[in-house]
């Protein structure tokens, strides 16, 4: 291949790449993924373009989920190198998309250059680079704004300019690899080991070094890693407190390698073990054919090309397929992604994703030596691989635009509802934002918005409803058996508050109750054939007149609500409530509550869960 064509079927590789990644954001994630990090990382974006990469800690009911404070900040839990790619996406085009484009076209060229240098081959090259750039988690990865697509594109370069420059014993080369290894540390300190460290010990092996030794080549190396390592020292120390504190453990100590209780926060988190640890690995090994460009057929390609090129790099490359899957088996994340939720299902093996390159490049050298011996065989091999990878499309196409249905509800909602000037309150989001079908409604990071969202938090909700006075106030409530609904709420105070309210039995239900929980106190009386109740709920400084008032605590939520069991079961039978936020103010002698309640359902046996739509129990004032 001619140097004009390599440089044109780069191009081409590169425009396929990027277009592919922008096309696949507009198709599946319009509104970000079912994994919620992608939000965070253009939150933090947007934080960059302001000149920042903290908050002020009293913006904590409006941080991004994977956030905690730390001091007077509130800090993300990831590093700016990807954000600040997004961010300059968005400025320069003004789309954060072009980000996806760059990355995706990135990594397949690099791909392409890496088969270059290993097999030394430009037409293995581009059909690596098309390997890689057409298989189903690198195209799914490239439409998210999750990190490890550009993880692994600084992986990647870094190894390029590492093998390029020990065999050229070029000095510029070498350390443009430092500088890239130490960006890609940056971002994700563990990738860029797993990745980079099998090309480092190449370069270090190698016998054509272009005259230097392994001195200076090491020497190289460093004098381009150290200064951005310095730098990841110095973010380290002013945003986290300390150089080797890493922004990663902002939310806890939990969300790292080795067995015990793993998650993001050490309120959610799970238990893992080894054997955890084996059955993750095996389940990524086992899903890993069907998210590559040929499935099963491109692995037996990649068996045959690994036993028919030569040269020492093609170790590099195949230990790749090694490295990673070992280095991440002591972590939770593969496991959790097989068991714990759908990212498997929905995403491919994305911790794995450096595995892809050994498959693309050694495959590619099987693909391309089959068909410099017969085409007929080449051609009946590539219409395997094109139909097997076609088979394992659908699935993941369905179910990433389910979640996306799911958020456009959720967008639908909130438009009808027509705010301006408003605080909408979140139920889940903050810690809980792994849940959140609502990680599009972002605020800017000066607040300066026509609707603020705040993650809810009970009583704390009416001290922010009291920094923003001329906002209106509305909550947005989820319901898992039907559409979400946006609620006006007001708030109540006094010295006493009255609560009344009609609650519906079910038909035929025996021993209906109407209860009032208030901590660990819970106050019943039997409910009247009108079904109307009436609570009075006091201030603990007040001096109620009805002697029946329940004196509610400093701060908290309590809840109003209906028990009912059916004929003949002695059981706890089926509960509806609705929770209410409340505070004391005024040193104790008033009471605030933010009304109406938020309404839940538990059936006898069951969990709670939200009951947006339909609650029995209903406020009248």
């Amino acid at each position: 291949m001619t140097t004009g064509r390599w440089r044109a079927a780069l191009a081409v590789l590169a425009l396929v790449a990027g277009a592919a990644a922008v096309l696949t954001n507009l198709a599946l994630f319009p509104l970000y993924s079912f994994n919620r990090d992608d939000s965070v990382y253009v939150a933090m974006a947007r934080l960059i373009e302001t000149g920042a990469v903290t908050l002020p800690a009293d913006t904590d009911a409006f941080r991004p989920w994977a956030s905690a404070v730390v001091g007077d900040r509130v800090v993300l839990k990831y590093t700016p190198p990807w954000p600040a790619v997004i961010a300059a996406g968005d400025l320069l085009t003004g789309s954060p998309r072009a980000a996806l484009a760059v990355s995706a076209a990135a990594a397949a060229v690099l791909v392409a250059l890496l088969t270059a240098e290993v097999c030394r081959d430009r037409v293995v090259a581009v059909t690596a680079g098309a390997l890689f750039a057409l298989s189903p988690v690198v195209v799914v990865q490239s439409g998210t704004y999750l990190p490890y697509l550009f993880s692994l594109a600084l992986g990647l370069g870094a190894a390029v300019l590492l093998l390029s420059g020990t065999r050229l014993g070029s000095t510029p080369r070498l350390v443009a690899a430092g500088v890239v290894a130490g960006v890609a540390a940056f971002a994700r300190p563990f990738d860029a080991l797993l990745t980079v460290a099998p090309f480092a010990l190449a370069a270090l092996l190698a016998r054509e070094r272009g005259g230097l030794s392994r001195l200076g080549v090491v020497l190289r190396v460093a004098a381009g890693a150290l200064p951005v390592l310095a730098l990841t020292l110095v973010y380290n120390a002013v945003v986290v407190g300390g150089p080797f504190r890493l922004p990663f453990t902002v939310t806890g100590p939990q969300d790292t390698f080795g067995f015990g209780d793993r998650g993001v926060f050490p309120q959610y988190t799970v238990h893992f073990t080894a054997a955890d640890g084996v059955a993750g690995l095996l389940a990524n090994a086992v899903a890993t054919p069907g998210w590559v460009a040929g499935g099963v057929v491109l692995v037996a390609l990649a068996v045959l090309g690994l036993a028919r090129t030569r040269g020492a790099p093609r170790w590099a490359v195949a230990a790749l397929a090694v490295v990673v899957p070992l280095g991440y088996l002591p972590f939770w994340g593969p496991w959790a992604i097989s068991a714990q939720w759908e990212g498997l299902e929905l995403f491919g093996p994305f911790y794995w994703l450096p595995v892809v390159v050994p498959l693309a490049v050694l495959g590619a050298a099987g693909l391309v030596r089959v068909a410099r011996r017969g085409r007929t065989p080449a051609a009946v091999l590539l219409v395997a691989m094109v139909v097997l990878t076609a088979l394992a499309v659908p699935g993941p196409v369905a179910g990433n635009r389910a979640v996306t249905a799911e958020y456009r509800a959720v967008q639908r909602a909130v438009a009808a509802a027509d705010l301006d000037d408003a605080l909408l309150f979140l139920p889940r989001r903050g810690d809980l934002g792994f849940e959140s079908d609502s990680p599009f409604l972002q605020n800017d990071p000066s607040l300066r918005q026509p609707v603020l969202y705040a993650e809810q938090r009970g009583a704390a909700d009416l001290a922010l409803a009291e920094r923003f006075p001329d906002r209106a106030l509305h909550r947005l409530s989820d319901d898992d058996e039907g559409p979400p609904v946006v609620e006006p709420l007001r708030m109540d105070a006094g010295p006493t508050v009255p609560l009344r309210l009609r609650l519906t039995a079910p038909p035929g239900a025996a021993g209906a109750v109407a209860y009032l929980r208030v901590g660990d106190r819970t106050h019943e009386q039997p409910l009247d054939p009108s079904g109307e109740v009436t609570w009075t709920v006091a201030a603990p400084g007040a001096a109620p007149s009805d002697p029946s008032a329940v004196v509610l605590p400093a701060d908290g939520v309590l809840a109003v609500g209906l028990a009912a069991r059916s004929p003949g079961d002695d059981g706890p039978g089926d509960r509806w409530e609705r929770r209410i936020a409340h505070r004391t103010v005024d040193g104790g002698d008033r009471v605030e509550l933010l009304r109406p309640g938020q309404a839940w359902a538990r059936a006898e046996g069951g969990r709670w869960e939200p009951d947006a739509t339909g609650s029995p129990v209903e406020e009248l004032g």
